[in-house]
């Protein structure tokens, strides 16, 4: 209920139909007539000029249930009067009656409605003592059963007024009302029930006076209070009969005149003429009084007066009913999938912070959405159910791009641990920013190898015994590659081409390519004795490398791309592996990959060599320093 309030409060108060006035004892008539409650003849007379001023229905919220005390002259004492004085005072007293003289002012309006209220206490009961004949539902329906009537509230006691000041009113009507948890007054009951009969409260009561072609019913189901009518307008109330009330603002948003103002002549001609007119206490000193969503301090008087504003209007606060799929159980539903699809949708997009920054404007939308809804038509959606709906599904889109993520995250690593070393697949886990991706150039080591009269030794071999040393071989190389933290690019047939200094940057790359490559001429003896025991032919590998700068990236077309380097140094590689054969060698390097590893290897020039397109180079035979 704090979101109605808040709701209340944002949309600011209303205008207050016209046709509504409340008589205020305040303060200030309190000051000048006396504390409260005033003698009889002083309301009687301001009952009369009330009905003098023309309204229409009056509404008394003021229950005169004790007689007045008798006033007498105490004896001996008119010598001590001055008689000019003790005249005066006699024709008072003389006046006296003030109860009989109230209920003929009462009577003479022919339109008042009194006031009472009803008593809950378990241990009070007298429902059959004072039966009620008038303000009670005329027209009462039930649909199968009447255990809808066990959801309004009992009374056990009613406190009425002087049976002369019944007799008089035309209609009487309850001013009951009921805090809610927190101790506002949100809402009004519009039916009590009261031995066998339901009872109306002094707001309907004084429309039905006012208007008696108007039928006044109420409807039951098996889950509570189905309907409240007043001729075609239908009230909208809870499964117990309780309206919300739909406040216009704060105190005297409606207009008031001071009662002090009507016994002196004082009050506009017009005020009351034709008007449905609430006579009640207003002075904070009396304690009639109520906190309201939108006055802590809220005379009691001013609640009857919104009601019959409601009423008048057709304009209420409404939530939707639990009991039945309405229109506005649908408006909430349609609300809450609505923006919980558009959010779904925008999440798809956008994600971390600005997945977070859509979520809560998606929220504001919702909220927005929601006020102006209540502002226009007075249905009071719920703001929880849509919030949580938003919640949930900012939390599962949320959790489902984190699992996605986590998926596409092990899929990355799983493929990086087939190109590269578990330390650098595991750098690159962590730090995905380091894999750029689309072509980057920088210094790089690339190392070509193949076996020696690969084609003759594939003719010795069965096609079983032929893959089995191949994954021998390679797996072996494959393993020297991934200790140095280089990067297998692709297996070229029996042989084999890595990268150093990609994806991640190494100061060293050409150094550990090169103690890869004389890593790979060492295991070749431990292959070539396994291979001797199953009667293979032994196997000698030839090794090119070159250093210099290369791009990096996936290369390829929009169906297919791989992970490699491209440029000149990368085909001279290729060609110093191939240049092995002129010289006999195992391994050859280009004089920049010698230079940039002179501090971690020895190396012998072979010769200056110039491969096909290049205008020069040097080949040089790598050892272990």
């Amino acid at each position: 209920m704090r979101a109605l309030d808040y709701r209340m409060r944002l949309r600011g108060p209303g205008e207050a139909s016209p046709e509504v006035a409340v008589v205020a004892v305040d303060d200030r008539s309190i000051l000048e007539h006396g504390r409260w409650p005033w003698p009889r003849a002083l309301q009687a007379e301001l009952m009369e000029r009330i009905t003098a001023a023309g309204a229409a229905v009056v509404g008394v919220d003021i229950v005169q249930s004790e007689a007045e005390a008798e006033c007498r002259l105490p004896p001996g004492s008119e010598e001590s009067i001055d008689p000019e004085c003790r005249e005066e005072l006699g024709r008072a007293l003389a006046s006296g009656g003030g109860e009989t003289r109230l209920a003929e002012a009462i009577r003479a309006s022919g339109s008042t409605v009194l006031g009472y209220y009803f008593d809950f206490d378990p241990d009070r009961h007298d429902e059959d003592a004072q039966p009620l004949d008038e303000g009670v539902y005329k027209i009462v329906r039930h649909s199968s059963d009447q255990r809808g009537e066990a959801w309004v509230r009992r009374a056990t006691a009613v406190t009425r007024n002087l049976p002369e000041f019944d007799a008089a009113a035309g209609s009487l009507g309850y001013f009951n009302f009921f805090p809610d948890g927190d101790g506002l007054y949100r809402r009004i009951p519009l039916a009590i029930r009261f031995g066998e009969r339901i009872a109306t409260p002094l707001s309907l009561t004084m429309l039905a006076a006012h208007w008696p072609e108007r039928n006044l019913a109420i409807s039951f189901d098996p889950f509570g209070v189905e309907s409240i009518r007043f001729g075609a307008t239908r009230i909208p109330v809870s499964a117990d009969g309780q309206m919300l009330v739909n406040y216009r603002g704060g105190r005297r948003t409606f207009q008031h005149v001071a009662a002090t103002d009507l016994l002196r002549g004082a009050a506009p001609p017009e005020a009351l003429r034709d008007k449905l007119v609430l006579l009640g206490v207003t002075a904070v000193a009396v304690g009639d009084v109520r906190a309201t969503p939108l006055d802590p301090v809220f005379p009691g008087v001013e609640i009857h007066a919104n009601v019959l504003d409601n009423v008048l209007r057709g304009d209420f606060v409404f939530q939707a009913a639990r009991r039945e799929i309405s229109a506005m159980v649908l408006a909430e539903l349609a609300m809450i999938l609505g923006f919980a699809v558009l959010l779904a949708l925008l999440l798809a997009r956008a994600r971390g912070w600005r997945g977070a920054i859509a979520a809560a404007m998606v929220l504001a939308g919702s909220l927005a959405a929601s006020q102006w809804l209540f502002t226009e038509t007075g249905a009071a959606l719920r703001v929880i159910y849509p919030s949580l709906a938003l919640a949930l599904t900012y939390v599962t889109v949320s959790a489902q791009h984190y699992i996605s993520q986590e998926r596409e995250t092990r899929e990355t690593r799983r493929m990086l641990d087939l190109y590269l070393s578990p330390a650098v697949a595991r750098e690159l886990s962590a730090h995905p920013e380091m894999l750029k991706l689309g072509g980057e150039k920088s210094d790089r080591t690339v190392l070509f190898s193949d076996v020696r009269e690969f084609t003759g030794i594939s003719e010795r071999l069965e096609p079983e015994d032929l893959v089995e040393l191949l994954n021998l071989y390679l797996g072996e190389m494959t393993d020297i590659v991934f200790r140095n933290d280089g990067m297998l690019d692709k297996y070229i047939g029996d042989g084999l081409m890595a990268v150093w200094g990609a994806p991640i940057h190494q100061e060293d790359h050409a150094a550990r390519a090169c103690r890869a490559a004389l890593a790979m001429i060492a295991a070749m003896e431990q292959i070539n004795a396994a291979g001797a025991a199953r009667g293979w032919p032994e196997m000698e590998i030839r090794i090119g490398l070159s250093s210099g700068p290369m791009v990096f990236g996936n290369m390829g077309s929009s169906r297919h791309l791989s992970l490699t380097v491209m440029g000149d140094n990368v085909n001279l590689g290729a060609r110093l592996e191939g240049v092995n054969k002129l010289y006999g060698t195992s391994i050859l390097a280009s004089e920049a990959t010698v230079s940039a590893a002179r501090a971690d290897v020895v190396a012998r020039e072979i010769d200056l060599v110039r491969v096909k397109g290049k205008t020069k180079g040097a080949g040089l035979r790598v050892r272990r320093k």
